[in-house]
């Protein structure tokens, strides 16, 4: 098992064998995307550096706080009441050493690790589960939204249209036998040349409806 305590050793272990040999420390992360690399156990590294003496040893060690880490983990600006809660069940590991990396460059290859303490795996197992739900209810509620939304727009464009197509319902040409739908439209700018014709082609489409609905009634 590997704790904070371990973390805390190997850096310090790293740190004067690195002061031994004259090497500097650099707090940063070496990216070996097209650089070959092998990886090296923390325990090893320590002697690794005295062996190899390099002049450069990059180095981070992350220290955990569990508002931050949760808000990093769920990529939020702030915590809701179910990440506070999270959060709160892990405040007893704050400041302690959550992840140690280490990495140095030999003959062209990156040697490195990245060691984490056990806890720290299970925190982010557990923030994983909640991922899941917690996303699920975002959708749901987002989902709601959007219905909510369309109602209110169909309420909306219902009460907007009422008076064009009572109006349209109202004028005996409007039903009048084989009219067509574009007849219908046209018929409707002549008596509502003020509005425009995405409006009126829905007001009219609504009149049809209506006049469909009253005609199946009957």
């Amino acid at each position: 098992m590997t704790e904070s305590a371990d973390l805390d050793r190997m850096a310090q272990e790293v740190r004067k064998a690195a002061e031994e040999c004259g090497a500097m420390i650099l707090q940063s992360i070496l990216a070996s995307d097209h650089v070959p690399a092998v990886a090296v156990d923390g325990d090893t590294f320590p002697a690794l550096v005295k062996h190899l003496k390099p002049r450069l040893i990059y180095m981070v060690r992350t220290t955990f706080d569990a508002g931050e880490d949760v808000m990093a983990h769920f990529e939020e600006d702030e915590l809701d009441s179910g990440l506070m809660k999270l959060a709160a069940e892990w405040t007893n590991r704050n400041g302690q050493s959550s992840r140690l990396i280490l990495g140095l460059m030999a003959d062209g290859v990156m040697h490195g690790i990245i060691e984490t303490a056990d806890w720290f795996d299970d925190f982010e197992e557990e923030a994983e589960e909640l991922s899941g739900p917690r996303q699920q209810a975002i959708s749901d509620a987002f989902a709601r939204l959007q219905e909510a939304d369309a109602r209110k727009r169909e309420v909306d464009e219902k009460k907007r249209f009422a008076p064009i197509v009572k109006k349209l319902i109202a004028d005996p040409r409007f039903d009048a036998p084989k009219i067509s739908a574009a007849k219908r439209l046209r018929l409707a700018e002549t008596i509502f040349p003020e509005e425009d014709r995405s409006t009126l082609k829905k007001a009219v489409d609504r009149a049809i409806s209506e006049l469909w609905l009253v005609g199946s009634a009957k």
